[in-house]
């Protein structure tokens, strides 16, 4: 019953050319798009689209296989600055120092009696002096880092 009450409202109410829907936009505060806006986004989108598949192209011409890579062992004396990526996942300390020493070929010393207390979550990536300086904030440890 009140949609009918609506439209008998809108029906004696209207006149033709009375509501113009751009000022309608407007008042709301709300400009409409033009022509030129759509053709301008419209060019942007077909471009980046465009670029992508130039570079897909380039990207294809350069097979792997074609390239020379060559992997330096890294000397000792850089191990304290090795950047490299660890997880841990509800480790104990005990597992996270090991898992440290293993992957970053350092010691760790100065390790709490009871490291086995302690369990760490965290994603690190870096080196190992700045891991352990994390530890140690996060933990209220003082372990300390040295080479092999």
């Amino acid at each position: 019953m009140d949609n009918l009450k609506e439209i008998d409202f809108i029906a004696r109410r209207y006149k033709e050319r009375r509501f113009n829907t751009t000022d309608g936009w407007r008042r709301l505060g709300i400009a409409p798009v033009s022509a030129w806006k759509r053709f301008r986004v419209a060019a942007v989108v077909a471009a980046a689209v465009a670029l992508s598949a130039a570079a897909a192209l380039i990207y294809t011409g350069y097979s792997t296989h074609d390239t020379v890579t060559t992997q330096i062992e890294a000397p000792a004396a850089e191990a304290l600055t090795t950047v490299r990526v660890i997880d841990f996942d509800n480790a104990p300390l005990t597992e996270v120092v090991d898992k440290i020493e293993e992957v970053y070929h350092v010691t760790v010393d100065n390790m709490p009696a009871d490291a086995a207390g302690y369990s760490l979550s965290l994603h690190y990536e870096g080196n190992p002096e700045d891991l352990i300086a994390v530890i140690n904030e996060i933990l209220g440890t003082s372990m300390t880092v040295s080479e092999k």
